[in-house]
Formats: C-alpha cells, sequence, structure tokens
C-alpha cells in the first residue's frame, strides 16, 4: 500500500478574518480529514486537530494530526491547491484494518484455532517503522512485532509460537 493522496477538493475551507485576509477553516478541514481517513485507511479516528489562522495561498502547506481511538498519532500534511478552497491531503498511514486481515490469514493455517489480530489505529507508514500488534489465538493473547519493510504498505512479523 502506498501513503493516500486525496485529491479531492475541499469546498467552503476558507474564512475571512477580521482583518480582511482569507484563512483556511480548520473546522472543515478536520472533517475532510477525518472522513478521508476513516474512508480510505479503515482507522477509527478520534480526532484531528489542524491550526487556526492558516492564511489561504495557492501552495501553501500546513500539518494537521490525526489521533486514533487507542491514542496513536499521525501527522497529515494539506498541501493548499489554490487561495479559495482547494485542499490536497497526504495521509501517509498503513491500512491498519488490511493489515490485520493479512496477519490473521497468515497466522491462521498454522493456529488451526479463532485468530485475531488487534493494531494500533494510526500507524504512519516509513520504512523501518515498527509497532506492535496485539494476537489472539484461542483465546491466548501475544504482543507480536511488525516492521514496515518499503514504505509502501508492506511489513513482515513472526508470527507467534501456536498455543498448546
Amino acid at each position: 500500500m502506498r501513503p493516500t493522496l486525496a485529491g479531492l477538493l475541499l469546498v467552503a475551507a476558507v474564512a475571512l478574518a477580521s482583518c480582511g485576509e482569507t484563512t483556511v477553516d480548520a473546522a472543515i478541514g478536520e472533517k475532510f480529514i477525518r472522513g478521508v481517513v476513516v474512508e480510505q485507511i479503515g482507522a477509527r479516528v478520534a480526532s484531528v486537530r489542524c491550526p487556526d489562522g492558516v492564511k489561504a495561498r495557492r501552495g501553501g502547506v500546513f500539518t494537521c494530526t490525526v489521533t486514533g481511538m487507542d491514542g496513536s498519532k499521525g501527522n497529515v500534511d494539506v498541501t493548499q491547491k489554490n487561495d479559495k478552497s482547494a485542499l490536497e491531503v497526504i495521509v501517509p498511514f498503513l491500512h491498519v484494518r488490511q493489515a490485520e486481515r493479512v496477519m490473521a490469514d497468515r497466522i491462521d493455517p498454522r493456529a488451526k484455532a479463532d485468530v485475531r489480530v488487534a493494531c494500533p489505529e494510526i500507524v504512519v507508514d516509513t520504512k523501518g517503522g515498527l509497532f506492535t500488534c496485539k494476537v489472539t489465538i484461542g483465546g491466548t493473547s501475544r504482543r507480536v512485532a511488525v516492521r514496515l519493510t518499503d514504505g509502501a504498505g508492506h511489513f513482515r512479523f513472526r508470527p507467534p509460537a501456536r498455543p498448546r
């Protein structure tokens, strides 16, 4: 998987400040980013925080922080495509639900029992990145270290030993 580029246009994301300057509406940007992360990454999002008072200008870049329901966090870069309302969002997160399914499928033939995998909601997909998932096989839980191999959604892990 690759970091997701949400090149959708966000309409009405600007507001006029009291001094007449046009600024990006942080609340609308946060709502937009939440939707992109939920839809494209499958994460359960607790909050998105973008800076207030960002001047609307073509090529301007700002960073918002996404927090998962489990407290995991990652940053999203937002580029202003024009000085009106078009924003482009780079979401550099691993598609965690898909990763959990891949892990469970890889473990299942060995386990011959019910397998559940729970990873952090927000995992920044960078080469060499490391995160931990909880793997439950037949009621026995273990932590499994997972290493991101290329920054494009690929990873390695060692399946836990079979329960006895």
